[in-house]
């Protein structure tokens, strides 16, 4: 298994995060400033931003993800913040940039899909679309969102830019279901930004929860310029108890958090600084009080561990967890130092791994839990080297002979 591919299909998501037959759409088109109001939410005011709008139906005892392809004013936008709100019993609903400039009709390997208006997207929302980065989202069907920037703050939106809506809905009743998802984009000016801001989404794809068990999941992540964060939040499943993240050498986390749903968004107010050099530390402790194992994923029989905030300026690397060796915008080039909490040795935790690579990514997950916190420089450089080093023509035992034997030696 390909780790860039995993990550690919998986995390970027999908927060990272989940619906069969679809009847109904929404325009593909932002709704007008000054359209009548509607009971979810009201568009901005004329000139102040857009809002974008998807309905759907989802089948009784159902989960799935929903997407649709929107796209964005011809004369592009520089939004400032976000409000979201969907019908109750989803967890999340997120907006991306893609790099189209009309809606396309077949994913990246040539598979046609009918992209008029909702599609089912339950094999990961970013999953074969040319996907850029967050734009926007909530998992707070009432609550704040993801995106705010302070005064001279704004995300660049590409003019016509093709946005894809991913929304995630369970159906626990004995009835269908019409979900409804509403986003506001609220903008501001060009001449009014100073600077570009973005979306910090760091996703751990590394969770193993045994049968009646508990277990955690803990990445770091390098900062690669300074930066200013303006509101920061986690991301669980139903499993999760609690959450908390630093910056490897401070005393206290920045944010902590038992919740996995209506989760507290953390403003800051004038900003959390955090220099170039320094590394996020961030954890998420499970509970499982089911007699099977529990892995990542997007669904609700899954887990996530996920750290999501606003901040400026803009560094692709830096959002995306990623070196800033080669081209910043290769997604083979991930930089997460992955710590476990067992006692494995770095030999053992690469044995483990060489072992599950003709089962499964799951079986390879324990591998990176069970390994000690003290070699986790070590266990990941070596693991990140295999895997971008892994594939035809290749040769990974060559190409990744230092790190190996830095790992075998711990």
């Amino acid at each position: 298994m390909n780790l860039r591919h995993f990550l690919i299909r998986t995390a970027i998501p999908s927060l990272t995060l989940a619906l069969p037959a679809l009847v109904g759409c929404g325009g593909t088109e932002p709704d007008a400033p000054g359209a009548p109001q509607e009971e979810l939410l009201a568009p901005p005011e004329a000139g102040k931003g857009v809002q974008f709008k998807m309905v759907t139906k989802l089948e009784a005892g159902t989960e799935a993800e929903h997407c649709m392809f929107v796209k964005a004013p011809a004369e592009g936008m520089y939004v400032q913040r976000d409000e979201v709100r969907y019908s109750k019993g989803s967890h999340h609903f997120l907006l991306y940039q893609t790099s189209y400039e009309e809606i396309p009709t077949a994913k990246q390997d040539g598979t046609a899909v009918d992209t008029s208006g909702v599609f089912d997207c339950s094999d990961g929302a970013t999953n074969g679309w040319a996907v850029e980065k967050l734009v926007a989202g909530s998992q707070n069907a009432d609550g704040a969102s993801m995106l705010s920037f302070p005064e001279g703050v704004a995300m660049k939106v590409r003019p016509g830019a093709v946005l894809l809506m991913n929304a995630h809905y369970i159906n626990a009743s004995t009835t269908t279901i019409e979900p409804e998802v509403r986003v506001n984009l609220y903008t501001v000016p060009e001449a009014e930004v100073q600077t570009e801001g973005d979306i910090l989404f760091l996703y751990n794809p590394f969770i193993h929860v045994g049968p009646m068990g508990q277990s955690r999941a803990r990445m770091r992540c390098p900062v690669h310029k300074d930066i200013t964060i303006s509101n920061v939040q986690s991301h669980m499943h139903a499993r999760g108890v609690s959450y908390a993240a630093s910056i490897v050498g401070d005393a206290e986390p920045f944010y902590t958090s038992n919740e996995w749903e209506d989760v507290p968004v953390k403003d800051f107010g004038a900003g959390l600084q955090v220099k170039a050099g320094s590394w996020f530390d961030y954890q998420c402790d499970y509970t499982n009080t089911e007699m099977k194992d529990v892995y990542q994923g997007p669904r609700s029989t899954d887990e996530m561990c996920m750290l999501i905030g606003s901040y400026y300026p803009a560094d692709f690397a830096t959002a995306n967890c990623l070196t800033e060796v080669g081209d910043p915008n290769d997604p083979s080039k991930f930089a997460a130092e992955w710590v476990g909490n067992g006692k494995a040795t770095c030999a053992e935790s690469f044995a483990c791994v060489q072992e599950s690579l003709n089962k499964g990514f799951n079986d390879m997950m324990p591998c990176v839990t069970n390994s000690d916190a003290a070699i986790s420089r070590e266990f990941s450089t070596a693991l990140l080297c295999f895997f971008q080093n892994a594939g035809p023509g290749k040769d990974p035992a060559m190409a990744c002979q230092t790190e190996f034997a830095a790992c075998l030696a711990k």
